[in-house]
């Protein structure tokens, strides 16, 4: 019997040291700042991107440009124009100034990816005369870059005329 009354005595004991005798816990120590992960090196334009007239927004060239288009009456293209001289000139500084303006958004959205083409008229002096851009990649302001380098792009001369080509463009994140 006193070693039962001994054994409650010092349960009550230990809850009571539990509840009201234990001292406050340690604060937690703060831990070592975890280093950020390593980034990928960022992209620096080898391609100088021609900039918009800064004398206007975008939504206000873009408005104009859409107004110049509509004036415009369609042109007969009945030139010639080597496929291969227009694939050497694509592959040049064009594909890469292309690359740029996709690369620039693509640090804003990094699964922006996909198709476009462009459409380009090349006039009789060789100079770009028109540029339209469509495709599965959707984004206003990579299709508005294109537009902006394409027009600086020279080809050679076409026989007989302007000519109507269309390039297509694949974009995906480079690994």
């Amino acid at each position: 019997m006193y070693g039962m009354l001994l054994l409650l005595i010092l349960m009550a004991l230990g809850g009571f040291w539990l509840c009201v005798g234990r001292t406050k816990a340690p604060a937690p120590t703060a831990e070592a700042p975890v280093p950020a992960s390593p980034t990928r090196e960022q992209f620096t334009p080898e391609i100088e991107i021609p900039e918009q007239d800064a004398g206007i927004d975008e939504d206000e060239a873009e408005k104009a440009e859409a107004g110049r288009e509509r004036r415009q009456e369609p042109v007969e293209c009945n030139g010639s124009l080597e496929a291969a001289e227009i694939r050497r000139v694509i592959n040049g500084p064009p594909r890469k100034q292309v690359r740029t303006c996709y690369e620039h958004r693509l640090k804003d959205n990094n699964l922006l990816q996909g198709q476009m083409t462009v459409m380009l008229m090349i006039a009789p002096s060789g100079a770009v005369r028109n540029v339209s851009v469509s495709g599965s990649l959707r984004d206003a302001q990579v299709y508005s870059c294109v537009k902006r380098v394409a027009r600086t792009w020279k080809f050679p001369r076409p026989e007989g005329g302007c000519v109507r080509t269309a390039v297509p463009f694949t974009m995906t994140p480079k690994l």
